[in-house]
């Protein structure tokens, strides 16, 4: 019976991991730098600091993929390296295309291939069973070959990619992924990572809390997340992009050079060829035809086009001038079936357009196309894309009339141009309650889930933001994914699009900006296909319930084990324990393997800190005021002065700079003697007023853009708020100017409360109000945000949330129960018990009574 319980406990352990790996998210994992990095910043995975032994039998098991368009494969997947110096090790042998198995410095006879189709483009499962004297090798779940060998001792460390061991160091690492990977025992799983979420160098398994170590960790979530910089570069003259799909490679067209830019090793090979001859006007665009394999270069005002020569490095047309453009911001689409290049709307000269316009490859004819159907509204800063005969055409700016003057507005309409038919049909239009935005030139099409992708930005800013916009081709919702790209804006002089890369499975952003008819500054942004959002908490309830099909199938079991474990205690209180199953999910933070009788212990904080608003990122460097946490004033060095202030002289800055912020007037002269000398006739309380300001004065000097004011009766801070940074103000800025809700925002409020609370320790009569008052707003706000949030995708950033509102307010039930169901959405169900027992325990002691609310009634 034992065995037989123990033996379901694995299979849902392994159930689990199989539905983790279907449903939970297909882009997790961890991405190893390879070649594409120098040899110390190579990804390593060791999956124990100590060695694991083993009596009978281990296994080790994993997921794992080759990133494709590397030029470099070649390097060890993993080495296990035993107590007296044995190597067992898998290496990919590039030339041969094969997967050797090496034994000390021998073949072991497990070589195996894997079809390119396979291995670059999907999961390759592979297991090894080792005895004393024998190695198997699974590939996929089936044998592939055992071998005989002799293992000198029972006793290994297991590393992944580079290693740096004495007598063992390599940098050989294949561009790869690896996720799922577990350790076995005579055919028990003991140890399980998923390296599903972005973590710390310290990783824990999700079954005994065993930790690996991990170097230069590229998490996959991440690359699905974060847009990446890949080739930034100044080139001469007004210069154009284009971008061949099928050979996946950006074509940069400078005034005298024309830049081969390939996807491959994340664009870090160029091919620069001259061009000759051809001298580049403002609005001069560009073009690849996959048909007939050509580079072209066009001026839609003109209706000229010219092909470039490989050979010759001239153009086969050069053209003397070209006016200002009436066609700015058009977007365009190629049409490979027809050979055929469609240009839509444009702006010049105080003009929108509303034209079509065709030019075929094939005739060499430039056509206006008189279209039918919805009517299409004048516009320029849309974007398109085409699928089979539909030519889709989103927002932008424009006016009914075309006139610049007469009520021109944003455009959020989704169209749909029928090649075949010439007819347009307005499909529906988005709703935008937030800040208005147009798009960049291009929406990728994906035919599989029938969405799109687009480039979005607010064009009344110059230093704006690229935001990218997922929607449905059949109805207005959309939700934005991705985080955002720096774009600096200045109209027809600047410029951005958007490229879907097939084979590698990413995303590729370009910003153009121009110094007229000198240089153009090119950026190239990458993110892994499909992208991420930035609001899980959007993600439909279907998945949740199949979270908690899983749920309910393990309650069963672990109620037989709790159950068991507690009968076992009171026969026999040495038993060993039965291990625990996986849980749900693992949040990525160490903590020690459990011992006989664990101790839970929360989270630790060896982790990345939240992400800051942008505002906050960009900010240059400025004086910085925190109240959040222990009181800290630091001048734009980063030295503190804190110290500096006298008990009496932190007060009194406090006071001055609350009641500045909270009414913008500051704080009275006899609101300050009653505060400070309350007890002092009025002649000695305002000299030691005036002592005491002269004091203040003289440290705010050294700190440089600070002072005291006084206008009438009322002390005043006097600062400039582009030269300060008040983290407080901060918080309320992030509140008040994102609408949004999600976790996006709810990271920016974390990464000002996550010092602690307000003031942290600063007790003052005068103070109890404020607190309260500021107390309140922060906790509301968080609270607010975290329910915008789902617990099984966002667990790990509602227990940072629970926590921080539990530094602002100790008693906050609705922070508990967040808290406690988080954890459990994370597995850790001992420390969420952990949580509301020193919750409980704080509540007798402040109330007098024991807390009313069951733990089993609060994680409901």
């Amino acid at each position: 019976m034992k065995t037989a319980i123990k033996t379901f406990a694995t299979t849902l352990v392994l159930l689990f991991a199989a539905f983790y790996s279907t449903k939970g998210q297909e882009n997790y994992g961890l991405t190893f730098y390879s070649f594409n990095a120098p040899q110390e910043k190579r990804t390593s995975l060791e999956l124990s600091e100590n060695e694991l032994c083993f009596e009978d039998s281990f296994d080790l098991s994993f997921d794992f993929s080759f990133i494709p368009n590397r030029s470099i494969y070649f390097g060890y997947l993993f080495r296990m390296i035993s107590s007296s110096g044995q190597n067992i090790d898998l290496v990919y042998n590039q030339k041969d295309e094969v997967f050797n198995t090496i034994v000390g410095e021998s073949f072991c006879g497990i070589d195996f291939k894997l079809d390119k189709s396979i291995l670059y483009n999907k999961w390759t499962n592979i297991r090894y069973h080792l005895t004393k004297n024998t190695i198997s090798c699974y590939i996929n779940h089936q044998l592939y070959k055992t071998t005989p060998i002799h293992l000198k001792d029972n006793c290994f460390h297991i590393y992944f990619g580079a290693l740096r061991l004495k007598d063992f160091i390599t940098t050989d690492v294949p561009p790869m992924i690896l996720r799922n990977v577990g350790y076995s025992e005579s055919n028990k799983l003991r140890y399980y990572w998923p390296l599903g979420k972005p973590g710390t160098h310290h990783l824990e398994d999700t079954i005994a809390g065993k930790q690996a170590i991990v170097t230069n960790p590229l998490w996959s979530d991440d690359l699905h997340r974060n847009w990446r910089l890949l080739k930034s570069a100044t080139v001469k003259g007004n210069a154009s992009v284009t971008f061949n799909q099928e050979a996946e490679k950006v074509y940069l067209v400078s005034e005298d050079t024309v830049y081969e830019l390939p996807i491959d090793d994340e664009m870090t090979t160029e091919v620069a060829r001259p061009s000759v001859g051809y001298h580049l006007f403002q609005a001069n665009q560009s073009l690849y035809n996959t048909n007939d394999h050509k580079l072209y270069n066009f001026y839609i005002d003109i209706h000229g086009i010219s092909t470039y020569q490989d050979n010759t490095g001239r153009w086969t047309n050069s053209f003397d001038t070209v006016a200002n453009t009436e066609y700015g911001h058009t977007s365009k689409v190629f049409s490979r079936k027809e050979n055929a290049l469609y240009i839509f709307g444009g702006y010049g000269q105080l003009k929108y357009k509303n034209q079509v316009q065709r030019y075929d490859f094939t005739t060499q004819q430039w056509t206006d196309i008189q279209t039918s159907g919805d009517y299409f509204t004048p516009r320029y800063m849309s974007a398109g894309g085409q699928w089979n005969d539909s030519i889709y055409i989103l927002g932008g700016y424009g006016s009914r009339t075309g006139d610049q003057v007469l009520r021109p507005q944003h455009l959020y309409d989704f169209m749909r141009f029928n090649t075949n038919t010439k007819e347009f049909k307005k499909i529906f239009t988005l709703e935008n309650t937030g800040t208005p935005f147009v798009f960049a030139s291009s929406i990728i099409i994906d035919t599989i889930n029938h969405t799109y992708y687009g480039l979005c930005y607010d064009e009344s800013r110059y230093d704006t933001r690229l935001k990218m916009i997922k929607g449905s081709l059949y109805s207005p919702a959309y939700q934005f994914v991705g985080d955002e790209i720096p774009y600096a804006f200045q109209d027809v002089i600047s410029d951005a699009d958007l490229f879907y890369c097939p084979r590698s499975r990413q995303l590729l952003a370009v910003t153009l900006l121009a110094d007229l008819g000198k240089q153009t500054t090119v950026k190239i942004y990458s993110i892994g296909f499909p992208p991420l959002p930035f609001q899980p908490a959007e993600k439909k309830s279907g998945i949740n319930l199949s979270w908690w099909w899983l749920t309910l199938l393990l309650l069963p079991l672990l109620g037989w084990i709790a159950w068991r474990r507690k009968k076992t205690t009171k026969i026999n209180v040495t038993h060993t324990p039965v291990d625990r199953p996986l849980a749900e999910s693992v949040a990525p933070t160490p903590v020690a393997a459990p011992a006989r009788t664990p101790v839970p212990a929360e989270p630790t904080q060896d982790k990345a800190p939240p992400e800051p608003a942008p505002f906050v990122r960009d900010r240059k460097t400025a004086i910085s005021i925190y109240l959040f946490g222990n009181f800290e004033i630091l001048d734009s060095d980063g030295n503190e002065y804190s110290p500096q202030f006298s008990p009496l002289l932190k007060e009194l800055f406090l006071v001055i700079l609350l009641y500045t912020l909270k009414n913008g007037k500051g704080i009275s002269s006899e609101k300050l003697n009653d505060i400070f000398w309350g007890d002092k006739e009025g002649k000695i309380a305002k000299n030691n007023l005036s002592v005491n300001m002269v004091r203040l004065k003289g440290i705010l000097a050294k700190i440089g853009e600070l002072s005291i004011k006084k206008e009438g009766e009322r002390w005043m801070l006097d600062y400039n708020p582009a030269d300060i940074s008040i983290d407080l103000m901060d918080f309320m800025h992030v509140k008040a100017a994102y609408p949004e809700h999600g976790r996006q925002k709810l990271g920016y409020l974390l990464y000002f409360v996550s010092r602690g609370a307000f003031l942290k320790q600063t007790e003052y009569t005068w103070l109890d109000d404020i607190k309260s008052d500021y107390t309140n707003i922060i906790t509301d706000e968080l609270l607010e945000e975290s329910r915008h949030l789902h617990i099984q995708p966002d667990a790990d950033i509602l227990v940072e949330t629970a926590n921080a509102i539990l530094h602002f307010d100790p008693l906050s039930e609705e922070a508990l129960r967040l808290k406690c169901r988080a954890l459990i959405a994370l597995g850790r169900h001992s420390l969420a018990k952990n949580a509301y027992e020193r919750f409980a325990k704080e509540y007798a002691k402040v109330y007098g009574e024991d807390y009313p609310v069951a733990f089993t009634e609060m994680v409901k």
